[in-house]
């Protein structure tokens, strides 16, 4: 087993110690003086100033919706049908006849067939 014995071993070193010495020194005492100083302060004042405030007004909105609704509208349609061409005419005239026809125009008679 290993032990480990404490030793002493003697360095050089350096040791301040003190030493009476007379000396003059000069030491700054505060001194109070009094000095006038002139100072602005800030003073309040009020003064009367006109404010426009907003005041609570109910107002009428009228509002326009639009609505589907059904109508009924006319509409004029254009219609096909066939319609048989009358025959030629017979026959030119020459006289009057009995019926409304007049000189010179041809006419048929509508034969049913």
């Amino acid at each position: 087993m290993e032990y480990e014995i404490p030793t002493i071993e003697m360095y050089d070193a350096e040791v301040e110690y003190p030493v009476e010495e007379q000396s003059e020194q000069y030491v700054e005492v505060p001194v109070q003086i009094d000095v006038l100083k002139e100072l602005r302060v800030p003073v309040v004042t009020e003064t009367p100033i006109d404010v426009t405030v907003p005041v609570e007004v109910d107002h009428e909105i009228t509002e326009q919706r639009a609505v589907m609704e059904d109508i009924e509208v006319e509409i004029p349609v254009a219609i096909e049908y066939e319609e048989k061409i009358p025959a030629p005419p017979c026959h030119w005239h020459d006289i009057k006849h009995s019926h409304d026809v007049r000189v010179g125009l041809t006419h048929t008679h509508h034969h049913k067939d």
